[in-house]
């Protein structure tokens, strides 16, 4: 019974001299640091930083040699055997945007389309709808189960020999859902295409496996993972990144340079000019070795747990809307939910729960077309962290029917 989290005192954040009564169901947005990834980073920071990949000097010599030990690292944490295949971004929205001009633009065509889900992220919209915009071209929604998830059998209709490229979530950030994306990548290997799965919200759930998704490029943000804003990754298969002109120009990425003509170095360097984000991408590798080091399989059982729990109180709720309804009874549920609570504005739900210092998010959750397709404007996400326990859990139920007697009530006498 997980009535605590054995990993709660890791995070600084929950000690007496910070927020020591902060109950944090906000961490599809962000997950918060542990002391950990935070000591890692003040310590390279503090004693070994340095310019990488630049200087000949000792210390620039190992801030290069950090950093591509850290693609090691990487490519292992997503089970791909190839660490070139790996680009450092600042995080999922500009590696989409990467794919998105330097792959798909130069493809474009005015009979070309591009096919993503009603579920997406708007990171992983708007580059499309621009691109599509530009070329006169069809972007394609794919549809939703009822479950859900995108239905593969209508999304496999969509997909046709003017198809760019399929970019689909690998965990919706509203429904919570994880997309069948091995099925999903062969589907669309039948008809040579090429798919980008977004895998912000899948990565802090491990098993992450990109052998056997098969996709064309992945995506995530560190700080979807216990580590710091502003670095990311981008997989891409190294015969994309050969053909792929570089996305933001600039110093670190030529090999040869005249006011004439210029030539860039081979991947993954040709995508990251200027100075590298070492201290972002220390943070990401402490967080990975901090997971690790707890085992994913820990980590899977106290999320189950909690999440199961989560969605059984709630379901105990007359009041409480889901967007999506679960079985309580399943194996295997979210370990986020989207609702509404009778009666009262999502966002007056959220300042009355801040009030009782509980953090969640309210909103469209940067998927407007999503809540448009459920009909509602604004939601209130509650997701978790390996910190979270029932003892959130519990706090979060007495604050909602606090909410509902609050306004809901009092609005009907």
């Amino acid at each position: 019974m997980a009535s605590t989290s054995i990993w709660k005192d890791d995070f600084p954040v929950f000690s007496s001299h910070a927020h020591p009564k902060l109950c944090y169901l906000d961490s599809a947005a962000t997950c918060l640091t542990p002391k950990r990834v935070a000591t890692a980073m003040y310590d390279y920071q503090c004693y070994s930083h340095a310019n990488s990949h630049k200087g000949l000097y000792n210390l620039s010599a190992n801030a290069t040699e950090l950093v591509e030990k850290s693609r090691s690292k990487i490519a292992a944490f997503l089970n791909t055997p190839v660490k070139s295949e790996l680009v450092f971004t600042s995080g999922t929205t500009e590696s989409i945007n990467i794919v998105a001009n330097c792959f798909v633009a130069p493809k474009m065509s005015a009979h070309a389309n591009i096919v993503i889900s009603s579920a997406e992220h708007h990171a992983n919209i708007l580059p499309w709808q621009k691109i599509c915009q530009a070329h006169h071209a069809q972007l394609r929604i794919a549809p939703l189960t009822l479950a859900g998830v995108v239905d593969i059998k209508a999304l496999s209709a969509l997909l046709d020999e003017n198809t760019i490229i399929l970019a689909i979530s690998h965990v919706s950030n509203v429904l919570g859902g994880f997309n069948p994306v091995d099925k999903i990548c062969q589907q669309a290997q039948k008809k040579g295409i090429a798919v980008l799965v977004d895998g912000a919200q899948a990565v802090a759930h491990g098993n992450v496996n990109l052998t056997e998704i098969g996709c064309d490029f992945y995506t995530f943000s560190a700080h979807k993972l216990y580590g710091p804003t502003g670095c990311g990754v981008l997989y891409a298969k190294g015969e994309h990144l050969t053909h792929m002109p570089p996305y933001t120009l600039g110093g670190g990425i030529i090999n040869k340079v005249s006011f004439e003509e210029t030539s860039f170095v081979n991947s993954p360097l040709k995508f990251e000019p200027g100075s590298h984000n070492v201290i972002g991408i220390v943070g990401l590798i402490a967080a990975i070795d901090y997971l690790n080091d707890i085992s994913w399989g820990e980590i899977t059982h106290h999320m189950s747990d909690i999440s199961a729990y989560l969605h059984h109180e709630l379901a105990q709720l007359h009041f409480i809307k889901p967007l999506l309804k679960h079985n309580c009874d399943d194996q295997l549920l979210p370990s986020l939910i989207s609702f509404q609570v009778e009666g009262v504005h999502a966002h007056d739900v959220a300042s009355l729960l801040d009030s009782e210092n509980i953090a969640v998010r309210v909103g469209h959750h940067c998927a407007q077309p999503l809540h448009k397709l459920y009909d509602v404007s604004a939601s209130v996400r509650v997701s978790l962290g390996i910190y979270n326990s029932y003892k959130d859990i519990d706090r979060l139920i007495v604050a909602l029917n606090n909410v509902y007697q609050l306004l809901a009530i009092r609005e009907l006498e």
